[in-house]
């Protein structure tokens, strides 16, 4: 483990699957919230840089970002011959980093943070998790299933996903960076996005578990945080996301993101300009802080 300075730790997973890096507020409280960020499918964790140092500041906490299994520093590349799909994100990179965190800050609340599929993976992930999690942020994040976009690109929509679940099953990897769509994936993550893309369902392949029973068993607040107009996570497919997570409390929250980019661009832009979403998250959060410390405080009186 090398320190940077003393607000930034990087450090590898086992299998070198994902590389970490911990945002520390330079006086964080002895209860302060950690957050654990995951990106959007094919955008490195560096790129949220602004993003986490902005949440760790404003929430006096931590803020983790981990790269995908697959993507930014990770080794484990599909031009290399990595194979794998959701399963191994959800059922094993996710829970063991966040137990790693949480060995790393005992007592303090944890929460999932994820944008667009990180959203999708982390929900999927809290099947696994609920417990030992305070609760689940999603950004800019819905279902990729394509007959929820808006009518009007919804054939467009229905094309591009049968061309990239084309494309996926006749190459050794799916070539998405030479083609501008989520970056170089294998085989098998591919068939799991194609799938809900297609579908509007969650499987992963390689599972026994039934992940849409499991999206409803899971009890924890969620925040959503949506972009207006954004035309990659539509409202519609945050709804249909939303739905599945049936026993949660949810809150849903509309910003405008970086109103000067292009309305595409909006679905990443707000991480490099991201005081919206992070007044937002600090919005929401603080309120539970504060029944968390009253509820643990009354536990220490009786």
């Amino acid at each position: 483990m090398t320190i940077f300075d003393p607000s930034r730790t990087w450090f590898a997973d086992d299998d070198q699957a994902a590389l970490v890096v911990i945002f520390n507020h330079s006086r964080p409280h002895a209860r302060g919230p950690v957050f654990v960020c995951l990106p959007a499918m094919g955008v490195a964790a560096s790129f949220y840089t602004p993003f986490a140092e902005a949440l760790a500041q404003a929430a006096k906490g931590v803020a983790v970002l981990t790269d995908l299994r697959g993507q930014g520093q990770s080794e484990a590349l599909a031009r290399r011959g990595a194979r794998f799909g959701y399963q191994e994100i959800v059922a094993q990179d996710i829970p063991s980093l966040t137990a790693s965190i949480a060995a790393q800050f005992p007592g303090r609340p944890i929460y999932l943070v994820g944008h667009s599929l990180g959203g999708q993976l982390g929900s999927l992930a809290a099947a696994h998790m609920a417990p030992g999690l305070a609760g689940l942020i999603l950004v800019a994040s819905g279902t990729a299933h394509y007959r929820v976009w808006p009518k009007a690109l919804r054939w467009r929509a229905g094309i591009a996903v049968r061309a990239v679940r084309t494309v996926a099953a006749l190459l050794p990897w799916y070539p998405g960076r030479l083609l501008g769509f989520g970056g170089d994936q294998p085989r098998r993550l591919m068939a799991d996005w194609s799938y809900n893309a297609s579908t509007g369902r969650y499987r992963c392949a390689g599972s026994r578990i039934d992940y849409e029973e499991a999206l409803n068993d899971i009890v924890l607040p969620v925040l959503s945080v949506e972009i207006r107009a954004d035309p990659v996570a539509p409202t519609g497919a945050t709804t249909e996301l939303l739905a599945k997570l049936a026993s949660c409390a949810i809150e849903r929250r509309q910003i405008d993101g970086v109103t000067a980019d292009a309305p595409w661009r909006r679905h990443f832009s707000w991480a490099r300009s991201p005081d919206e979403v992070v007044a937002e998250i600090v919005a929401w959060v603080r309120p539970q802080l504060r029944r968390v410390n009253v509820e643990c405080l009354e536990r220490a009186v009786a």
